[in-house]
């Protein structure tokens, strides 16, 4: 079994805030991350598979590219993720954001040889989320 990942960058800003709670509730549990603010997300996309017999490759990465860029990147780059569908009811953590990605992912990045092993998101360089599924 082999893994293949492909990194991407993208900027995003959110609020941390569950509606269903209140100022001071919400300023208790997300402190600062209560206001409104933005990170220079890396996104790692790993794929586990084995080599398709006439290419070699597991997958071609210049298709993984294009798939990520076209259903994640394309839909949060420079975006205030609140505001966006893919997030409708769901607070943006960092955690939410990996989960939502996956389910974003999960179908288009499959094939008989191949399929979705990890979403990785690092929200800074010292905290990150990894998602492998349900």
């Amino acid at each position: 079994m082999l893994f293949i990942t492909r990194r991407e960058h993208f900027s995003a800003s959110h609020i941390l805030k569950n509606t269903s709670l209140s100022d001071p509730e919400n300023r208790d549990i997300f402190g600062k991350c209560y206001n409104f603010h933005g990170h220079n997300y890396y996104l790692e996309v790993t794929i586990k598979g084995v080599p398709d017999e006439k290419t070699g490759y597991v997958m071609d990465l210049k298709i993984m590219n294009k798939i990520i860029m076209e259903n994640v990147i394309e839909k949060v780059d420079h975006r205030f993720l609140n505001e966006l569908d893919i997030f409708k009811g769901i607070i943006p953590t960092t955690e939410n954001i990996a989960v939502v990605f996956w389910g974003l992912l999960e179908d288009k990045l499959k094939a008989g040889n191949y399929s979705l092993h990890s979403i990785k998101i690092f929200e800074t360089e010292k905290n990150f989320v990894v998602y492998e599924g349900n």
